[in-house]
């Protein structure tokens, strides 16, 4: 049965107003992850966080987005176990709603979710009111219940590690000739950064297929421009510590100037890859309204009014609420100076990259949250606030099964409408 043309432009408006309401509370929570730890450490400020991180995930969603994966939908689900298009769009409505609420209510309470579990949760339910238990991909969900488990214990040890080598290679406890130390130290780290985020963006485009093609070749590349970048970066260093002070505050204004790129990376990466994700019930919607089909062609066009409506609401969650979840990450947890907020930034970036390569999935904010705990356990588990961390754990655990129950009720209440 297809979708009459009068339904489908009314069906593509209330998509518009659901892409929305999905992006706003991804920014307000997911996204806010980016900067928390540059807050944290007073690298910059919250109203600079919320314009740089608005700006950065709007741009990464809308230049790259459109090649980011569309089958997180059909990865739950298998969508021709609806009936009919009809309660396939009103599914994709109903998983919206509920996983945005979800997300809304815990980023109102300062939890930090991932937007893409919700959606996953989501999927599940509606899966199985529709098609019973066996209409679910359990492996896959298996997959995903154990990233949260994987995401903040990789992204934990590595920032844990790298504060460790920093603070015995680099500071040293910041006596006299700690300068030079950085001079020669950080142009190292910020080359690492660096080549690990080009490899992760280019991941979410095109290139992700070449580079899963040719990975020798691919290492070799990043070998090589590494060398350039190290490069430029000593020169860049030389610049932030000439007139400094040797000593601790002379050095910690160098990585702060480091914390702010890769938290920008951070952002720009998210905007690119989590985002489309977060939208993607939007997309499987305009595909049924198009063409009658429920499932996506892998060489689908992503329509840019999704991508340019969920950069809008992006920006705009982040700009009203994303400062709840910024102060439970970058303040509550811990306290971040900005060599320990760099290492929680390239810890999350090297731990995205390192998972995608061999094909796990994990949630940038769980990864944050478990770097943060990291670098705060490097002086004792009496710096760690376990009590804020074991509501964002309750949080977590919570957000397939609280998904799955209210897109059930949600579905079940507005599939008369359709």
């Amino acid at each position: 049965m297809d979708v009459p043309i009068e339904h489908g432009i009314l069906f593509l408006i209330i998509a518009a107003v659901a892409a929305f309401f999905m992006a706003f509370n991804n920014g307000a929570n997911d996204v806010a992850n980016s900067f928390a730890s540059a807050v944290g450490s007073k690298a910059i400020t919250v109203k600079q966080a919320l314009l740089m991180a608005a700006v950065l995930n709007v741009l990464g969603a809308v230049l790259l987005g459109r090649h980011v994966a569309t089958k997180l939908v059909e990865g739950v689900i298998d969508p021709a176990m609806f009936p009919e298009p009809i309660e396939y769009i009103a599914a994709m409505f109903a998983v919206l709603l509920a996983a945005g609420t979800f997300v809304l209510v815990s980023t109102l309470t300062g939890l930090p979710v991932s937007s893409s579990h919700s959606i996953v949760g989501s999927l599940v339910g509606v899966g199985i009111v529709v098609g019973g238990w066996e209409s679910v991909n359990w492996p896959f969900l298996g997959t995903v219940v154990a990233s949260w488990a994987i995401s903040p214990f990789l992204a934990g040890l590595m920032s844990l590690g790298l504060i460790a080598v920093i603070n015995k290679l680099i500071l040293k406890g910041s006596g006299p000739g700690v300068l030079v130390r950085v001079a020669k130290g950080v142009p190292i780290l910020m080359s690492l950064a660096t080549a690990f985020a080009i490899y992760a963006i280019l991941e979410g485009t095109r290139f992700g297929d070449v580079i899963e093609a040719h990975p020798v070749e691919t290492a070799l590349l990043a070998v090589l421009i590494t060398i350039p970048m190290y490069i430029t970066s000593r020169a860049i260093v030389a610049q932030w510590v000439e007139g400094r002070e040797d000593n601790e505050e002379g050095a910690e204004a160098s990585f702060k100037h480091l914390q702010i790129g890769t938290s920008c990376y951070v952002a720009f990466a998210h905007g690119s890859n989590d985002v489309a994700n977060s939208i993607s019930p939007v997309i499987a919607i305009s595909v049924v309204v198009h063409t009658g089909a429920m499932s996506a062609a892998d060489d689908l066009t992503v329509p840019f009014w999704i991508l340019a409506i969920g950069g809008v609401g992006i920006a705009t969650g982040i700009g009203l609420l994303g400062h709840r979840v910024m102060k439970t990450v970058g303040e509550k947890i811990t306290t971040l100076t900005n060599s320990r907020g760099f290492s929680v930034d390239f810890s999350v970036a090297s731990t995205v990259v390192v998972a995608s390569i061999f094909g796990l999935p994990v949630s940038s904010s769980h990864a944050a949250t478990g770097a943060v705990v990291g670098v705060g356990l490097v002086k004792g588990p009496k710096n760690v606030n376990f009590r804020i961390l074991g509501k964002i754990v309750v949080a977590w655990l919570i957000t397939v099964p609280v998904s799955a129950t209210l897109t059930t009720g949600i579905f079940m209440a507005i599939r008369p409408l359709f």
